[in-house]
């Protein structure tokens, strides 16, 4: 059974399910393409290019009916995120952001709103017109163009945050200051795909649960950093912020959900199914994988 995943980076516990042979002991082949662009995750993940998506929250929200597709949130894909903001050199405070143009993924989902909102914090207002958005792509996209001058700031996840340092960027804040509870990632999958694969749906809940719970488990901590770094060629470093990342358990923080709900209607962009969110998760999956 073949499950096509898209996700922005090696998700740990599908790298663990995978590097422990679980998904081949319950028939799973998992397919994994790393995205340019959240638009290209969900545009595909609507159209059934993809079966299963790792993203931010918000990209549910954004997406779900969007283009014809509902769209839910089926379990947790980490339990943080890290986003901080970095600068380009010439950067010295705040206000030297007014007029510039910084790079996003995309200007209307997930970290953009993230971003705009650590700007209001200190004194920016994208409505105001104090500095333009730029939807550049993924994290990678967005180191480049910070790079080369074309924008000049933006929110830098792992790895590149430290490609970012070495390029002579800035860190300049951090997401925690303005939303701390601000929820790490979900597994999203779409209502016509989860009810016509459901025996391939549950069973890769089934692994990820049991690959959440195995580097979870301090006994198993050198051999999961073992298996992370790899099958990813990463340092022992980043092995170990991968495994940070791991959630305690795969179940929705359905309070944490509701912040980036909260965030998007504060700017005055309601998800198209409305502002209940139940609208956007379904627990029906992960409960039958986890019984």
């Amino acid at each position: 059974m073949l499950v096509r995943f898209i996700t922005f980076g090696e998700n740990p516990a599908v790298v663990i399910a995978r590097g422990r042979g679980l998904f081949a002991s319950r028939g799973l082949e998992v397919e994994t393409t790393i995205t340019r662009s959240s638009t290209e995750q969900m545009r595909g993940l609507s159209a059934g290019t993809y079966d299963v998506a790792s993203t931010a929250f918000d990209n549910v929200l954004a997406w779900s009916g969007r283009e014809g597709a509902d769209i839910h949130a089926v379990a947790q894909a980490s339990q943080r995120m890290s986003l901080p903001v970095y600068v380009r050199p010439e950067i010295g405070d705040w206000d030297d952001l007014r007029g510039r143009t910084l790079a996003v993924d995309a200007v209307d989902t997930a970290y953009a709103l993230v971003l705009r909102r650590i700007l209001l914090a200190h004194g920016l207002d994208l409505d105001r017109g104090d500095y333009r958005l730029d939807g550049v792509g993924a994290t990678g996209p967005r180191f480049e163009s910070m790079k080369s001058g074309k924008t000049f700031a933006g929110i830098l996840n792992p790895p590149w945050d430290k490609q970012a340092e070495a390029a002579g960027l800035k860190r300049m804040a951090d997401y925690r200051e303005v939303l701390p509870d601000y929820p790490g990632g979900v597994f999203a999958v779409t209502t016509r795909w989860a009810g016509a694969h459901r025996d391939e749906l549950v069973a890769f809940l089934k692994c990820l649960t049991e690959a959440a719970g195995w580097g979870n488990d301090p006994a198993n901590r050198a051999d999961a950093l073992g298996l992370l770094r790899e099958a990813q060629g990463i340092d022992d470093e980043r092995a170990a912020k991968e495994l940070a990342a791991l959630p305690p358990a795969t179940d929705l923080n359905l309070t944490g959900l509701q912040v980036p709900l909260d965030l998007r209607v504060s700017f005055g962009m309601p998800p198209g199914k409305g502002t209940d969110l139940a609208a956007y998760y379904d627990l029906h999956y992960h409960a039958e994988a986890a019984a």
